[in-house]
């Protein structure tokens, strides 16, 4: 179980803080932080362009991983009127997020390495540093090249 806290949490270093300050001022979006339950997940307002963070949500994921999640939301507005009537929307939605979330968390963490296979193969630290371990199957799949069939 997660330890419950009142303070605000925090990005693993400036760097990550600094990128994602960037794209918030960038795509003119807000970020608020509230103490809610422990059951209350992170959410945006699509109309006002506000992520919500709960401080307080017990999750793995790690806090840039949920503000990525979050951003990734608004800048490709991943939302429907159907989205809390209908649970397959629901799930295309976030399976989604998660990508783009991932994508903007990949070209942070590899910003200066182009290596397919460096990437490929220091993809278990990346997946450790963002708490990413039940979404493996998304990082790789983002990670491995497309084969061109006619070569």
């Amino acid at each position: 179980m997660l330890k419950k806290t009142e303070q605000r949490p925090s990005f693993k270093s400036d760097a990550i803080q600094e990128y994602f300050e960037r794209i918030i001022y960038q795509n003119k979006l807000t970020i608020l932080h509230l103490h809610g339950s422990a059951y209350d997940p992170d959410v945006v307002n699509l109309n006002k362009r506000v992520i919500i963070i709960n401080c307080n949500y017990e999750t793995h994921f790690s806090y840039d991983f949920r503000v990525a999640h979050e951003i990734a939301h608004l800048l490709h507005q991943l939302s429907s009127s159907n989205y809390h009537r209908n649970y397959f929307a629901k799930v295309t939605i976030e399976k989604r997020a998660h990508i783009d979330a991932i994508q903007l968390l990949l070209d942070f963490y590899f910003a200066d390495l182009t290596s397919q296979k460096w990437r490929w193969d220091n993809r278990f630290n990346f997946i450790n540093t963002f708490g990413l371990g039940p979404l493996t199957h998304l990082v790789e799949r983002l990670l491995t090249p497309i084969k061109k069939v006619c070569e």
